[in-house]
């Protein structure tokens, strides 16, 4: 009876070792997940907000134009516009996709388009079950290639590596396109001069409203200035002082506005010849 009461208890201890075990390797999954994935619990939804500026680790900021997907082709295309500060120029970036239901599974990811700062990147072989797709953006010496994992083993000649950004969207989220395909190279060239002719025409329309309620100020200032120089003939020997300070500080900011709005001018000036070019170099591709 004893020793089946000793069976019983060395039984009952294997399967607390086994059941801790299980839980402690658990708990580091889910620990390590969510190291990478953010930390955050799994009904949360991680999604990177579109046409939101997002720091590129002090190498510029970056906007998502669009992140599509097409479940049929299990395909997404992501359209990024990024600031080429002084300390992206002269480098390219390369690009690499990881799935939060496949960690470890490598995904082919391509720059299909780079022109300045617009850069539009297909995500191909897109698990049906996904749940998060992360994006990471990366800057290295050697030309746009195709990335498939660990960018540190990817790349060659031993450069360094930088990690700029990651970014995700969630696939409760993503905009869901069954049209979605791989366009022609002048394809999204044509929609990049489309969307920079818009934002062209809407930075003019900003500055020409800038410009008219600098000039209506200017107007409300100069009139100010007749009525303390008229009500200055009547005046005490302190009350003009006090007037001759207002009219100076009124004339300061007159000579502000005008600064401003000279700049505004100027910067119209130029925004228009640089529409008037990409209207021609949209017309000369389309053509």
């Amino acid at each position: 009876m004893k020793k089946q009461r000793n069976v019983v208890t060395e039984n009952t201890s294997k399967m607390y070792l086994i059941g801790l075990s299980i839980m402690t390797a658990t708990l580091l999954f889910f620990l390590c997940s969510g190291f990478i994935w953010g930390d955050q619990h799994h009904g949360d939804i991680q999604q990177t907000p579109l046409n939101k500026l997002i720091n590129l680790k002090g190498s510029g900021d970056m906007i998502i134009e669009g992140w599509a997907y097409n479940p049929n082709r299990q395909l997404m295309i992501v359209t990024l516009n990024i600031d080429q500060s002084t300390d992206l120029l002269g480098d390219s970036l390369a690009f690499v996709a990881q799935e939060k239901a496949n960690p470890q599974r490598k995904i082919p990811t391509t720059v299909e388009y780079h022109e300045e700062g617009q850069y539009v990147i297909s995500i191909q072989d897109v698990s049906p079950s996904f749940e998060v797709m992360a994006l990471d953006i990366y800057k290295h010496k050697e030309k746009d290639e195709i990335l498939l994992g660990d960018p540190q083993q990817e790349l060659k000649g031993g450069e360094e590596v930088k990690e700029l950004a990651r970014i995700y969207t969630d696939q409760r989220k993503v905009e869901t396109d069954l049209a979605l395909t791989i366009q022609a190279e002048q394809d999204y060239e044509l929609a990049a001069l489309t969307r920079d002719i818009k934002q062209a025409k809407q930075t003019i329309q900003d500055k020409e409203k800038q410009i008219q309620r600098i000039e209506q100020k200017l107007n409300d200032l100069d009139q100010k200035l007749v009525e303390l120089e008229s009500d200055r003939l009547y005046e005490t020997g302190e009350e003009k002082e006090q007037t001759n300070a207002r009219i100076q500080q009124i004339e300061n900011e007159k000579k502000r506005l005008n600064r401003v709005a000279a700049e505004n001018e100027t910067m119209t000036q130029t925004i228009k010849e640089k529409l008037k070019m990409l209207k021609e170099k949209r017309d000369m591709i389309d053509s």
